[in-house]
């Protein structure tokens, strides 16, 4: 007889094993392998343009059940799982069979695994073992996984895990990898063959074993035909149809674009960046590079106006390049932004009324406590207008118009739109009209966002509706009638006669030649310097930085902005010095392309003023000047109170025979 001590002990570890299963399933289902993905970054039309696999080195994206082909999930689900909706994990039915099936036969079936229970072993291949323990741990694990995830959340796992041969993971990665195409614009063809490779990867695979891959595909079109009620023409259709004869990999690009949003989750990976952008761009810069001497760098970045989404990040000429140390990505180096500030500046006090749109600086020589600071070419113009001060980049007018601003209170105004840290003890106080405020090349165009479109925020973004890049605050930097006026100085006539909106910077000892570049509807922005911040003798943003944009711009297509007609009266009484200034140089214009087949230009203009050609002083009575040189001249125009300077483009004609 069986005693009450045994009845009891038995109780005691059937109540303890309870428990303990009990326990188990109430616990969350760890992970797993659905952990870690690889990166994937995609372009706004979808297109992979970067691709890094798992440490394991496997080609897997997280799947979201939304992206897929609904016909893909029913034949998947009429094909492996047909109770899928209705069972908890486990279905009785097809484990009765199961049990009925070891019992007859002596061997494991297959015929009970679900999908669940799929999953489970994919997330755990601990659980894939061909052992009774190991089938009874894994309908356990597939009891708790449907116990906490939902049905969407298993299957969009079993997506995510699924094998499709080599290193290839996942139904996104598999549908792009054998057919170069998302996984919802699949045909049935396709569909069949992935329903049918996680069963045997390896032995299935369509570029190795064709015959085996097509008599894979049969058999799911078969079975799910008459439970899918798949029409006869469709069902013939995709049993001719060829199946892939090679796996393709995506060619990578873009790794700056990566490594900058490493650890970002982007809405179905894709970014905002133009593909075709993005290559045309990586190539001009690598061009371009090649005109300077190792180590100098350069690095590129185009952002839309009016969403700040950003459609071309180059973040050095080539990544590969330990001569030029391209791995680094200089579109994120804090770096001397040179003259760039200059608008901002001019801007802020046009609109705090503290300067005018016509306003006549003195440019001379400049001292506050020490401070002595110079134009970049060691000279004074005298009086010129704001237009002149600010196309030549003059240092005088900048820094005597941010003296009007106070200097630490623009400072904090900028340091809060950019958000970085308050640097009371290392204020750039006047430096920062030359170059003394430092910042990266996603702050300055951030900053210029907020000038040019002051109804945006400013914000930069990766991807559409997601703000990747500079969390500041939404202050507004510049009204609209400040914004226009600034617009209306930066632009200007090239030689060539392009209509361009640009301000050039270059950092002292010429360490950084910058060019912001300002489009209808883009803003491009273009950097030079040396990897370790050193200085250079021959980076200037004039020389280096704008060639680069503008041909950027060119190559893209870019229109020039549209610009308002600004009410700005001639004439009016200036404030601070009362000067009223009016046109001295009426012709050649500013920008002009002049041909001449004798060397001599008309002038026309105030007779009442000194006249200079490349700074040499001529007689403009007879309305006429010899060019020695061809090539662009600079004129200016100088009467007691302002000063015009124009600069054009003399060409020599040859005289023919």
């Amino acid at each position: 007889m069986i005693g009450w001590r045994t009845i009891y002990a038995a109780i005691f570890v059937a109540t303890a094993s309870l428990g303990s299963l009990c326990f188990y399933i109430l616990q969350p289902p760890e992970a797993g392998r659905l952990s870690e993905t690889s990166q994937v970054i995609r372009s706004e039309t979808g297109q992979i343009m970067n691709l890094r696999l798992t440490s394991k080195g496997f080609w897997r994206e997280r799947v979201i059940l939304s992206e897929l082909d609904p016909d893909l999930i029913r034949t998947l689900i009429a094909y492996e799982d047909q109770r899928y909706w209705k069972h908890h994990g486990v279905d009785p039915l097809a484990l009765g069979r199961a049990v009925f099936d070891y019992l007859k036969s002596g061997k494991i079936s297959s015929g009970a695994s679900t999908l669940t229970m799929q999953t489970v072993r994919l997330m755990d291949p601990y659980l894939a073992r061909r052992t009774f323990t190991a089938k009874l741990r894994q309908m356990l694990a597939a009891i708790r996984l449907d116990a906490h995830w939902s049905k969407e959340a298993i299957l969009e796992a079993y997506f995510t895990l699924a094998p499709y041969g080599g290193n290839i993971e996942g139904v996104s990665a598999a549908s792009e990898a054998w057919f170069q195409k998302p996984p919802k614009d699949l045909r049935l063809n396709e569909i069949a063959l992935l329903v049918a490779l996680p069963q045997s990867p390896e032995r299935r695979r369509p570029d190795r074993y064709p015959d085996n891959a097509y008599a894979a595909k049969i058999g799911v079109l078969n079975k799910v035909q008459g439970r899918l009620n798949i029409d006869d023409d469709a069902f013939n259709e995709a049993l001719v149809e060829q199946l892939p004869a090679r796996l393709v990999k995506p060619t990578s690009y873009a790794p700056h674009l990566a490594d900058r949003l490493a650890g970002s989750t982007l809405p179905g990976n894709k970014t905002t960046i133009n593909e075709e952008w993005q290559k045309q761009v990586q190539n001009i810069v690598k061009a371009k590079i090649q005109n300077f001497p190792a180590p100098i760098q350069a690095a590129a970045l185009i952002v839309e106006r009016r969403t700040g989404n950003v459609k071309a990040y180059v973040g050095s000429s080539e990544y590969r390049s330990e001569e030029r140390k391209g791995a680094n990505n200089f579109l994120t180096a804090v770096r001397s932004p040179g003259s760039t500030l200059k608008p901002l500046i001019y801007g802020k006090a046009l609109q705090r009324n503290l300067i005018e749109f016509n306003e006549v600086f003195n440019d001379a020589n400049f001292y506050r406590g020490g401070y002595n600071p110079t134009n970049f070419d060691n000279t004074y113009s005298g009086k010129v207008t704001l237009k002149d001060a600010l196309l030549r980049s003059l240092n005088i007018p900048a820094l005597i118009t941010l003296e009007k601003l106070d200097p630490r209170i623009f400072e904090a105004e900028l340091a809060n739109l950019i958000n970085v840290p308050a640097t009371a003890d290392k204020e750039a106080g006047l430096s920062l009209a030359v170059g003394g405020f430092y910042l990266n090349a996603e702050q300055l165009v951030s900053l210029y966002l907020m000038a040019i479109d002051p109804e945006m925020s400013g914000r930069i973004t990766f991807s559409s509706g997601l703000n990747q890049n500079i969390d500041h605050t939404e202050a507004k930097f510049l009204n609209i009638r400040a914004a226009e006026q600034i617009l209306h100085l930066l632009i200007q006539n090239l030689p060539n006669g392009e209509r361009v909106a640009f301000k050039t910077g270059t950092s002292f000892a010429r360490h950084d030649a910058w060019s912001i570049q300002i489009f209808k509807s883009h803003i491009v922005i273009s950097w030079f310097g040396t990897p370790d911040n050193q200085p250079t003798e021959i980076l200037t943003g004039r020389e280096a930085a704008f060639p680069l944009s503008n041909e950027i711009g060119l190559a893209l297509g870019l229109k020039a902005p549209e610009v308002p007609k600004l009410q700005i009266s001639n004439g009016a009484s200036l404030p601070e010095t009362g000067i009223v200034c009016t046109t001295l140089i009426d012709y050649p214009e500013n920008g002009a392309w002049i041909k001449s087949d004798n060397a001599v230009i008309r002038v026309i203009g105030s007779q009442t003023a000194d006249w200079y050609l490349n700074a040499e002083k001529f007689d403009a009575s007879q309305k006429q000047v010899q060019v020695l040189e061809p090539g662009i001249q600079r004129l200016t125009a100088k009467s007691s109170e302002c000063s015009q300077t124009n600069e054009f483009f003399v060409e020599f004609q040859k005289e023919e025979n």
